[in-house]
């Protein structure tokens, strides 16, 4: 083993058999060698374990951790408590990396002297088809104020954990919320964001990520999209607390645009009488945003904030049709 520092790469793995050899392929074969591969298992009742074990026979950087069915917040939390590295990342258990993944991030993290370093990914369904192009600038590099802001307007730096390479200091006191069965990761990476003075980027596509048809956030439920609210006005309560980010910006429009995403959902996929509850908590929430401007956030959001704050069963009525 070299003289470089010890990278903790976190797998948390759930009936992931379909896919976690060749994640964990990718992972063995990296050509930044001094890894600490840990697999968190939350319970899989496949055959994941037999091909994790299978890798760890061979491997002695591998180590696993079994815990019952608890989600992938306490997953990614117990693989950062385990962790020993001076440096943190992420790998999905039915994604996978390619195998200068995580040198490419330690070197732009090393020669930019940052705190975080993001490589961009390619955005794939299960036979490999590119399903998405995420539009990319040349912007390389920015102090922490600037990459927050990207992360919660939520276009140029995304929320998701891995892609990433994070000092490990940056991760202590953050957990993942083990509250929310889905969007987790967007309630927690701006905690992490906020702590970081310098981030680099790159624009290679060293990471695949696979969008299955079966995932919870590819299907959302009316309850999963309700978590997912209850994770995007924790994000625009922080904010609102932030004032070193100024507030000439995208973010009020993106939360608006993800809170009607929300409530659409929840409405077309429940019936007048289900969630009532919960649709009145949206509801009053959308009173919080009606002080932006119709520049600010769009004349649509502008005018849908408006009618089902007020005029909520004609706003049903409206998106039933």
């Amino acid at each position: 083993m070299n003289n470089d520092p010890l990278i903790s790469l976190i797998i948390p793995c759930y009936n992931a058999e379909q896919t976690l050899k060749k994640c964990l392929d990718s992972v063995v074969r990296q050509t930044y060698q001094n890894l600490e591969i840990i697999i968190i298992d939350d319970g899989s009742t496949d055959g994941s374990s037999q091909i994790y074990k299978e890798f760890q026979i061979h491997d002695d950087r591998i180590k696993f951790i079994k815990q019952t069915n608890s989600g992938v917040s306490k997953a990614r939390n117990e693989g950062v408590k385990t962790a020993s590295g001076a440096y943190i990342c992420f790998v999905d258990s039915d994604d996978w990396a390619e195998l200068n993944y995580c040198e490419e991030l330690y070197r732009l993290l090393v020669s930019e002297n940052a705190d975080i370093s993001i490589i961009e990914a390619a955005y794939e369904d299960e036979n490999g088809n590119v399903v998405f192009n995420k539009p990319i600038s040349d912007e390389r590099i920015f102090d922490g104020n600037r990459a927050l802001v990207l992360l919660l307007e939520d276009q140029e730096i995304q929320s998701h954990p891995w892609g990433k390479l994070y000092k490990a200091d940056l991760l202590k006191n953050v957990s993942f919320p083990e509250n929310l069965k889905c969007f987790e990761d967007y309630s927690t990476l701006f905690k992490i964001f906020n702590k970081a003075v310098r981030v680099v980027k790159s624009n290679e596509k060293l990471y695949h990520y696979i969008q299955h048809e079966n995932s919870l956030s590819h299907n959302l439920s009316p309850e999963i999209a309700y978590h997912f609210f209850i994770a995007i006005m924790e994000v625009y309560k922080f904010w609102l607390n932030s004032e070193n980010l100024g507030k000439r910006n995208k973010i009020p429009k993106n939360i608006v645009r993800k809170l009607l995403m929300v409530l659409k959902r929840i409405i077309r996929n429940t019936e007048k009488g289900e969630m009532r509850s919960e649709k009145e908590e949206i509801r009053k929430a959308f009173k919080l945003f009606l002080k932006y401007s119709l520049a600010e956030v769009g004349a649509e959001y502008y005018f849908y904030l408006r009618l089902y704050y007020y005029y909520p069963n004609l706003y049903a009525k409206l998106i039933h049709k």
